[in-house]
């Protein structure tokens, strides 16, 4: 029969061992003990008052949480492996057990007989995915939202292992839990936990003294071998034994009733008050404040950092201090902590708060929304196309909650042209917009026409285009300008910069031989050894040499100022027949 019972034990745990060699009963272990147990890597991790409340979304029906609870307790109650086949084995454990210090044998024997007839809980609350469900509202809440939050995990003496947050034994829990939520170490393990509340007798009678977050001894006071964190309606939670994992439990009043309880002293403990639903948006505009993990301040981050980003206040909390605190999450759900309403504006809705941007921006890619609103993007008032590769002012700027930035653009007349994501426009250096790659050549046909050396707010001239008439030049690149007119910055056959000439100043070449200029003078070859050609942009095609047309005379019915400076005159004989172009350096003009 001690067989079947310790295959079958469902123990509770003592307060165990601080290392695996040390007992720890004695006065000195223990304050070792305070000095050197420390928190795992999470031990800075939030256990807020909403924080089961932002999560509860993922039950959707009362059906679907009665499935999985009892899939999750089928799953989580098959007896735990043995760890003795006798009464040798059983004493060999009791030897290496840290309660071997306040239980005999017998004892010790009889307690695991005893707590392995006793059944699991049937509550609904042992499956993980419902773990979630209790909302906490106040610091007793938050302690048994955080305790359930730990289901599951599995049982260990082992120092430090036993303090959490990944095993535990009962202690451990009961000091992780407390650390969390009120940020106190009540002790860490039973007996000086035992001094961290006021002592009550319970029993069936009065049990609706106690209030969840209280805890639960059994043993004597100062030789406790047992802890539970309670959690109402005359359940507990805590951490049984080697090779089982926290769970809850029923008080079982004839088979393992609690020794005494504590009244924990939770009454002033929670100043921030209670979550108070919010939904709003707000805006950082605030540098020098803290974003804080909990209420004890540990500090998560700054508003430095988030300055302009927009996140949703679920939550806030009018603080005992004065002041009130949104507890800020952004587009995916992510918690970014607590922000004293001081460091954020609210908004109007998810677009977040306008921003005086003052830039000018020229537009570089096409099929993009434009929007006329941004809060729930329902209206569209076309598409990128149409101001593609053109500059527009940016008055404003929304840092949006979904984490994309919007310009608001107006064109040089100030009418609202609509938001535009910041993906598809690229930031100009003021009112000339974006230099875009041009590589043309073109000939300046206009005279009297400003040469800048400064477009943006036309500040220096570098001269006027009678110098550059019916000259070819490189503009290796344009700039569509605010004001809506187009700027060449040309570049002379040496690549030395001439300066911005407007566009409508300039008629655009076919290459570098620039454009046809009618010329209709006839023309005498005066030099041999000329070459003839029937290509001047690259020079790829000769026709032959000027030996042959040595003296004759053509009509030159056109010319080109080429970019290299030279001039080529387009020649045709009496037939009308094209002859090709010949250097205006080898022919003397006939008058």
């Amino acid at each position: 029969m001690l067989k079947k019972i310790i295959v079958n034990l469902a123990l509770i745990t003592a307060f165990s061992s601080m290392t695996s060699s040390t007992t720890v009963f004695a006065d000195s272990t223990s304050t070792d003990m305070s000095q050197n147990a420390s928190l795992g890597s999470d031990s800075t991790t939030e256990s807020t008052s909403e924080s089961s409340l932002s999560t509860e979304a993922t039950i959707t029906s009362p059906e679907q949480t009665i499935e999985s609870s009892q899939s999750d307790q089928e799953g989580t109650t098959t007896s735990p492996s043995p760890l003795y086949n006798n009464e040798d084995e059983l004493r060999k454990q009791f030897e290496t057990d840290s309660r071997n210090q306040v239980l005999s044998f017998e004892e010790y024997k009889s307690f695991i007989e005893t707590l392995a007839s006793l059944s699991p809980s049937p509550s609904q609350y042992t499956a993980p995915e419902v773990r979630s469900l209790f909302k906490a509202s106040n610091q007793r809440d938050q302690i048994v939202a955080e305790a359930k939050k730990h289901i599951g995990k599995p049982y260990t003496q082992n120092y430090p292992d036993r303090l959490g947050p990944n095993k535990f034994d009962c202690s451990g829990l009961s000091r992780y839990v407390f650390l969390q939520v009120t940020g106190k170490n009540i002790g860490d393990w039973t007996v000086p936990q035992e001094k961290s509340g006021t002592k009550v007798n319970i029993s069936k009678a009065n049990i609706s003294q106690l209030e969840p977050g209280d805890l639960l001894f059994w043993g004597s006071s100062g030789a406790t071998y047992h802890v539970a964190i309670y959690i109402g309606n005359e359940q507990y939670i805590h951490a049984p034994n080697f090779d089982t994992n926290v769970e809850q439990s029923p008080i079982w009043w004839s088979a393992f009733p609690p020794s005494f309880a504590l009244k924990m002293n939770l009454g002033n403990s929670n100043p921030q008050g209670n979550p108070i639903n919010d939904g709003s948006y707000v805006t950082i505009t605030q540098k020098g404040y803290n974003l804080f993990s909990s209420f004890n301040w540990a500090k998560k981050n700054t508003s430095d950092k988030l300055l302009t980003n927009t996140y949703q206040a679920k939550y806030r909390y009018n603080h005992s201090n004065g002041d009130t605190y949104y507890s800020l999450y952004d587009s995916k759900g992510t918690w970014q902590g607590y922000i004293n309403a001081k460091a954020v504006k609210k908004v109007d809705g998810k677009q977040g708060l306008w921003l005086y941007n003052n830039e000018f921006v020229t537009v570089t890619k096409k099929d993009s929304t434009i929007w006329g609103n941004i809060n729930d993007f329902s209206a569209k008032k076309g598409n990128t196309n149409s101001l593609y590769q053109k500059t527009y002012h940016a008055q404003g700027k929304y840092n949006h909650f979904s984490g994309e930035v919007f310009y608001s653009l107006y064109d040089n007349k100030n009418v609202w042209i609509g938001y535009v994501n910041k993906k598809d426009l690229t930031i100009g250096d003021g009112k000339r917009g974006l230099w875009l790659y041009n590589n043309e050549f073109v000939t300046v046909t206009k005279k009297d026409s400003t040469i800048w050396g400064n477009i943006n707010d036309f500040s220096a001239k570098k001269g006027n285009t009678n110098s550059l008439y019916q000259k070819t030049y490189h503009a290796q690149g344009k700039y569509n300008h605010f004001s809506g007119e187009v700027f060449y910055s040309l570049y002379d056959n040496k690549n030395v910069w001439i300066g911005y000439v407007n566009k409508k100043d300039v008629a655009k070449a076919d290459g570098k031989q620039g454009i046809w200029m009618r010329n209709n003078e006839y023309v005498t070859i005066t030099k041999k050894d000329y070459t003839i050609w029937g290509n001047i942009n690259d020079f790829s095609a000769k026709k032959g040499s000027t030996n042959s047309l040595y003296q004759k005379t053509y009509h030159a019915q056109g010319r080109y100022n080429h970019f290299s400076e030279e001039v080529y005159y387009s020649l045709y004989d009496n037939t009308q027949k094209w002859i090709g172009y010949v250097n205006k350096t080898g022919v003397s003009i006939k008058h």
